[in-house]
């Protein structure tokens, strides 16, 4: 299906247009631009959001056959500058019909929803399941994570007698290396 792109705003350098899905398309008179999606799952649930005139945008690029003297043609993606703005302008077109209709959103919504069920199942700490396993397993504070620091045991300073002593003698040793200079 023929999805449209709806124009939001023009710059004196491009065009903005909002895409089917809810991005945004950037487009001028030597490159294409898509920003990211803004989809995922919030709270269990899967989320879709709108994207904003100054998201994080990705180039577009396309399939070129390159000519090889020993094969006849090698498919490379490759960034491409384009001529016009209009051709620019029909890349996000193409870029849309492919990826932005409602069967690519119902693709990437199910993909993301089977995703988070296999981590859930495997317990998988990820993107998708990082807000529940947080809620029931608190994280520690960086700096004291994976390390103690002493003050379980007693000690008031924080550290343990031999590990006082310890810094205490490479103070002294680093003093007298700085003396000797």
């Amino acid at each position: 299906m023929l999805e449209k792109l709806k124009p939001l705003r023009s710059t004196p350098t491009g065009i903005y247009f909002r895409m089917a899905d809810g991005r945004i398309g950037y487009a001028n008179h030597q490159y294409a631009r898509v920003s990211v999606t803004r989809e995922g799952i919030r709270n269990g649930q899967y989320y879709k959001e709108d994207c904003s005139i100054g998201d994080r945008m990705y180039q577009i690029n396309k399939k070129i056959n390159y000519p090889h003297h020993e094969t006849s043609s090698i498919n490379m993606i490759g960034r491409v500058r384009y001529n016009d703005i209009s051709e620019a302008i029909n890349a996000l077109q193409l870029f849309n019909c492919k990826n932005c209709g409602e069967g690519a959103i119902e693709y990437r919504k199910n993909k993301i929803l089977k995703e988070y069920n296999e981590h859930k199942a495997l317990n998988i700490r990820s993107v998708l399941t990082r807000e529940e396993i947080e809620a029931v397993l608190p994280l520690q504070d960086a700096y004291n994570k994976g390390h103690d620091d002493g003050r379980e045991n007693g000690y008031e300073d924080g550290y343990n007698e031999g590990f006082s002593e310890g810094v205490i003698s490479v103070e002294e040793k680093l003093n007298k290396l700085l003396n000797t200079l």
